[in-house]
């Protein structure tokens, strides 16, 4: 027993030697610096019509914000940042803001950036043409204090929002050489767009792809690291998974469907991230002056029928949770809020109730839905609603067409209900839900005609109130009332894929600080050592494997050779090689020498006793 004892003494203090060498064996090397070369493929699911940030389109706003920058940005934790403007003060008493702006940027065409731009912005475009700036930048005035310096002063002083806004691409600056006098919504600018961005617009090839290249004079220098980016229209979804898998495409946030992450996942090459961020939920928007919609009880009964713990788990693989929210998940849910557990016995019940029994043929009624191509994710999720439905009799026809066309029947009301995904921001859900925000041709508006004077209410005093408190109370009593009303019905909170070759690092990727539009200046490609290190360590028979990954700085296609061999009592294992710290060399020496000391030690103490 004493011997046993002591053999498994001696044991311990051999292993422990053994951690403590390994721990001073070569380690893979960290990832270099930076540096300037190659080029990535980047794959969207649906061609823009437009490249600039003023329509709120995901597609076109990805390109803009590679080309456009606005006064300030974000970091990767939504902190506000520099962009062209250095610095900045909100000034309360005056309802205004100033803004110091960079020097030494220039426009793609090498004219310089100047506060003429910057009031010509927001004082002819953003309040006009944009989006969110129609609404907050209305009105507003610019007054250039200096060479250097501006003061922004809009209609409405709403800095919970307007601050918001200066860090995205709703406010990004345009050149006023090129766009005075001309009509905004109809110049070549918006296809063939000028910015001081990371990168420059080169080529546009309708249908096919989009080239921008490297701005060589950014004055965020030697930012951007890639020479190249080719953004791909790839609206079907097995195409952008063979696309990654063969190095056609090298990078994807939207349009994979969730069951091809398993696949994707065991691609060497390959890395899949699930992300949260931008925050989206899966939604039901419905025209509520349909005849048959309209009648709020058709609409809670849609939302009963609707089985959403079934959908995520066969649309997402339960990746998605399930929700019956219809404002941004951080504010607390309020006591008020009706939820809608699937209940196909009370769908019926309010079906009846609302005047449309069923038929001999066991069905209601007939309604369109209105869906995308391109969105494999979307496409399933319909198929699902179609069948859930037609268990309480209503018989729903899908209509599916591209992003555009999509966008254009919706500002049009040409459309029953239908299935999108949108962003779960208060300040979007201000221009879905007040009645104000009803603009035939306007896309991302009320396009579903709801009216409730209460809604807009408390709608406008979020909008002026500065209380985070009162702004909470105030959003839980709006919810309220729209789970109530159901203009929208929510289905679940989205989680994205994103999918990007290995090879591709930096902190832009994965997208979605602001929507989609995030620049990817930051990015670059990691060349990785194809001379391995070999440390062999006595154990069973095994099988090994080799793997020698490549890449060039010219190109993002990762390039993997694998290799397999059997051998017997040894287990090889592979590290690229990395510079040997001397210090820790010596320190980790010493270290063994003092454990196998005190070990000695011990054990001859043991002998004596």
């Amino acid at each position: 027993m004493q011997g046993t004892r002591a053999l498994n003494k001696k044991a311990a203090i051999t292993l422990l030697c053994i951690l403590v060498f390994s721990f001073l064996l070569p380690t893979s090397a960290a990832p270099p610096a930076p540096k300037v070369g190659g080029q990535i493929i980047v794959g969207i699911a649906a061609e823009p019509k437009v490249i600039d940030g003023t329509t709120g389109a995901w597609n076109s706003g990805f390109v803009a914000g590679q080309i456009f920058e606005s006064l300030l940005n974000t970091d990767p934790d939504l902190n506000l940042i520099p962009g062209l403007a250095t610095s900045w003060k909100i000034l309360a008493d005056e309802g205004a803001y100033v803004f110091n702006l960079r020097t030494g940027v220039t426009w793609h065409d090498g004219k310089p950036f100047t506060p003429e731009d910057v009031k010509f912005s927001f004082e002819n475009i953003l309040n006009k043409y944009d989006i969110f700036g129609a609404t907050y930048f209305k009105d507003v005035r610019v007054d250039i204090l200096n060479a250097t310096a501006v003061k922004i002063k809009p209609g409405k002083f709403q800095p919970g929002v307007q601050m918001f806004l200066f860090s995205g691409l709703d406010s990004a600056i345009v050149p006023k050489h090129i766009l005075e006098g001309q009509d905004f919504e109809k110049s070549e600018f918006r296809t063939k767009p000028i910015g001081t961005g990371p990168f420059v617009f080169k080529e546009w090839v309708k249908g096919s792809y989009i080239l921008l290249e490297r701005n060589p004079k950014y004055w965020d220098a030697p930012k951007p690291y890639l020479e190249k980016m080719i953004i791909r229209f790839i609206t079907d979804p097995t195409t952008l998974l063979s696309s990654l898998e063969t190095g056609d495409v090298n990078y994807v946030f939207r349009g994979l469907a969730y069951e091809m992450a398993a696949r994707l996942g065991t691609n060497p090459n390959l890395e899949v991230i699930a992300h949260t961020m931008p925050p989206y939920r899966m939604v039901l928007e419905v025209n509520t002056n349909q005849t048959i919609l309209k009648n709020v009880d058709v609409r809670r009964a849609i939302a009963y029928a609707l089985d959403k713990n079934d959908i995520s788990q066969k649309a997402t693989l339960g990746l998605c949770k399930p929700t019956s929210r219809l404002l941004k998940s951080t504010v607390p849910k309020g006591p008020s809020i009706t939820e809608y557990d699937y209940n196909i016995q009370k769908a019926n019940e309010l079906l009846d109730k609302a005047g449309y029994p069923k038929g001999q043929d066991g069905k209601r009624f007939k309604i369109e839905l209105l869906t995308r191509t391109g969105e494999a994710e979307e496409a399933a999720v319909a198929d699902l609603i179609k069948d859930h439905l037609s268990r309480v009799g209503i018989e729903v026809v899908l209509k599916r067409v591209d992003f555009a066309t999509m966008l254009d029947l919706e500002t049009k009301y040409q459309f029953d209900f239908v299935l999108l995904k949108r962003w779960e921001e208060t300040l979007w859900s201000y221009q879905l839900f007040h009645s104000s925000w009803i603009k035939p041709g306007v896309a991302f508006s009320n396009t579903m005609l709801y009216k409730n004077p209460e809604v807009d209410r408390l709608l406008d005093a979020w909008l002026s109130e500065p209380s985070e408190e009162k702004q909470i109370t105030l959003l839980q009593q709006l919810e309220a009332i729209l789970t109530s009303e159901l203009p929208e019905i929510p289905i679940y909170d989205l989680v994205w894929l994103n999918v990007k070759t290995k090879g591709i690092k930096g902190p832009d990727i994965p997208v979605g600080r602001y929507v989609f539009w995030d620049s990817l200046a930051n990015t670059y490609l990691y060349e990785e050592t194809t001379t391995p290190t070999t440390t062999t360590v006595t154990t069973t028979t095994v099988t090994t494997t080799t793997q020698t990954t490549t890449q060039t700085t010219t190109s993002p296609t990762v390039t993997t050779t694998v290799t397999t061999t059997t051998a017997t009592t040894t287990l090889t294992t592979t590290a690229p090689p990395a510079a040997q710290d001397n210090t820790l060399l010596i320190a980790g020496i010493v270290v063994v020498v003092l454990v196998v000391a005190v070990a000695a030690y011990a054990l001859s103490k043991r002998k004596k006793t």
